[in-house]
C-alpha cells in the first residue's frame, strides 16, 4: 500500500487531494518488527541536532540536507506472512519543487527497499511519489507535509535493510541507510498482539488477506494540544470483545495515561482495536505507548511516540506559551498580549514575530522556527529530575542563545568523580555581549545543572539586549 500526498489531514492544512493507494502484490509472505532503538553519538558535547531525537528512538532518519523519518511497525499477511508496514515522512523543503504546467508546483522522489537475508536480496521495492502544491510558499514547508507508505509481505526472520530515498529532480540529493529488522511470525500458534502501530487514520481489517488500511504516523510525532493521536493494535486467536490494556509512560516508567479498550472483531481470527489518546493529558517530550492483555506480560509491546510544540498550539493556547515567550519578549509585549483576545491578540502575535523576522521578503519567518526548533530540543534534551527541559537552566540557554560552540565537561569541587560531569561550559564565540562562556554546576548531584552567578549575570545581559527587536 503506499499513499503519496501533498499534505496531512490535520487542522490549519490543506489535504492535497484524494488518497492514492497502491496494494503491492507480494508472492513470499512475511513479517517485520520495529528496529532496535540506537546511540548515535552526541553533537557538539552533548547537545542532539533534531534528527537524532528520532535515531535515538529507533526510527531512520536522514540528514539536515534532506531531513527525512522513516519506521517500520508490522501486521498479520495472508496466511504465515506479516505484513511490513514502512512509512515515510518528508517535509515539502526536502524536494525541489518544479513549475507544473502554470498550476502550481510538482516535486518528485524516488524510494528503493532492500530486504536481504545472507547476503542475498529476498524482495525490493521500487516506488515514486509526486507532490503537488499550488502556491510557491507551500514548497518551503518544514514540517511533515507529505507521507509515504507500502506494505510488503516477508517470511519471518531477521532482515538486513537497505532504504534509499531521493529528491527525483537532484539526484545526490537524498538518503541511503541500512537497518536490521527483526520479523516475527504472528501465525507461530497462541494468542498475539501486533501494534502498538501509530497512525493518523485507520480502519479495520476483515481478514489478514487483505491490506491494512491505515494511514502511518513514521515519526511517531504529536503536536502538544493538537489532534489526539491514533494508536491501532491488532489480535490473533483473541474473542471479540477481549479487553486491551493502553498506557502512556514517561522515559523514567512513570505512568501518564490509561485506559481499557475492546477488541473488535473481524473474521474470528483477527481482531482490532483504535484508540484515541487524548493530548491534553500528556506532556511535551519523550513518551512510550504501552499495549496489552491485561495479566499477559507476552502480549505486551510498546513503541515511541513524541510530543512537541505546534505553531498552531501556540496561537489557541496564549495563557500557557506566555511562559516560553518570556524568554523573548519585552514585558511590554507581554503586557500588551495578556492585555487582549480573539482576532485582536492574534494580530498582536503575528506582529510580535513580523517584528523579529530577519528576512520579510521570504514566505518563511526564520526566526520563529528556529525558536519552536529550540523550544523541542530543549523540552527533549534537557529535562531534569522535577522540571520540563525547556524549564532548566540548560533549556533556557539553548533557546535563547542557540547551540553553544564548543561544550566543555568538568568535574569541580569535592563531589566524587563519576561517569557522568558535574559540570559543564558552554562556550559562545560570538554571543549578543562578545564572547560568552557560561557554566551550568550540579551542586545537589541529582542531575541539576544551574548556572553560577557569574554566568547568570552574563546571560541575563546577553538575553536583554536580544529581547529588544529591530
Amino acid at each position: 500500500m503506499m499513499a503519496s500526498r501533498n499534505a496531512l489531514p490535520r487542522k490549519g492544512h490543506r489535504c492535497g487531494g484524494p488518497l492514492r493507494l497502491l496494494l503491492i502484490a507480494a508472492v513470499l509472505a512475511g513479517c517485520g518488527g520495529p528496529s532496535r532503538p540506537r546511540q548515535p553519538a552526541p553533537a557538539r558535547g552533548g547537545i542532539l541536532r533534531p534528527l537524532e531525537v528520532y535515531q535515538q528512538l529507533g526510527l531512520l532518519a536522514g540528514s539536515e540536507r534532506f531531513p527525512a523519518v522513516a519506521s517500520f511497525s508490522t501486521v498479520a499477511g495472508p496466511g504465515d506472512s506479516t505484513y511490513v508496514l514502512y512509512g515515510l515522512s518528508l517535509p515539502n523543503s526536502a524536494l525541489m519543487f518544479q513549475r507544473d504546467g502554470g498550476e502550481g508546483f510538482v516535486g518528485r522522489y524516488t524510494v528503493s527497499l532492500s530486504f536481504l537475508q545472507d547476503g542475498k536480496v529476498v524482495r525490493r521495492v521500487d516506488e515514486r511519489g509526486v507532490v503537488r502544491v499550488p502556491t510557491f510558499a507551500e514548497t518551503g514547508r518544514t514540517d511533515e507535509s507529505v507521507v509515504f507508505q507500502t506494505a510488503i509481505a516477508l517470511p519471518p526472520g531477521r532482515y538486513s535493510v537497505e532504504m534509499a530515498v531521493r529528491d527525483a529532480a537532484v539526484p545526490d540529493k537524498g538518503i541511503e541507510l541500512t537497518d536490521t529488522l527483526d520479523v516475527p511470525a504472528y501465525r507461530a500458534g497462541g494468542r498475539r498482539l501486533a501494534g502498538p502501530v501509530l497512525v493518523y487514520r485507520a480502519t479495520g481489517r476483515a481478514s489478514d488477506g487483505t491490506s491494512p488500511e491505515l494511514i502511518v504516523n513514521p515519526r511517531h510525532t504529536i503536536a502538544y494540544g493538537g489532534d489526539a493521536p491514533r494508536i491501532y493494535v491488532e489480535g490473533y486467536g483473541f474473542p471479540a470483545g477481549q479487553p486491551l490494556e493502553v498506557r502512556i509512560v514517561s522515559e523514567d516508567r512513570r505512568e501518564l495515561w490509561r485506559t481499557v479498550a475492546n477488541l473488535e472483531a473481524g473474521d474470528g481470527e483477527l481482531a482490532h482495536a483504535l484508540v484515541e489518546i487524548p493530548t491534553a493529558d500528556l506532556p511535551l517530550g519523550k513518551l512510550w505507548v504501552e499495549t496489552g492483555v491485561p495479566g499477559d506480560s507476552t502480549t505486551r509491546d510498546r513503541a515511541p511516540l513524541l510530543v512537541t510544540i505546534s505553531d498552531q498550539w501556540m496561537v489557541a493556547n496564549f495563557e500557557e506559551v506566555l511562559e516560553f515567550l518570556r524568554y523573548i519578549a519585552t514585558d511590554e509585549e507581554l503586557d500588551s498580549l495578556k492585555a487582549t483576545t480573539g482576532a485582536e491578540r492574534t494580530d498582536r502575535w503575528e506582529r510580535f514575530w513580523a517584528r523579529r523576522d530577519p528576512v520579510p521578503a521570504t514566505a518563511t519567518n526564520e526566526f520563529r522556527e528556529r525558536f519552536f526548533e529550540r523550544v523541542r530540543l530543549a523540552t527533549l534534551y534537557f529535562g531534569e529530575p522535577g522540571r520540563p527541559g525547556w524549564k532548566t537552566d540548560r533549556g533556557e540557554v539553548f533557546i535563547v542563545l542557540g547551540p553553544p560552540d564548543n561544550v566543555i565537561e568538568r568535574h569541580v569541587g569535592n563531589t566524587p568523580v563519576t561517569g557522568r560531569p558535574n559540570a559543564y561550559e558552554w562556550v559562545y564565540e560570538s554571543g549578543p555581549t562578545g564572547r560568552l562562556v557560561l557554566t551550568f554546576i550540579d551542586r545537589s548531584g541529582f542531575e541539576r545543572y544551574e548556572l553560577t552567578p557569574s554566568s547568570e549575570s552574563a546571560f541575563r545581559s546577553a538575553a536583554s539586549r536580544l529581547k529588544r527587536p529591530n
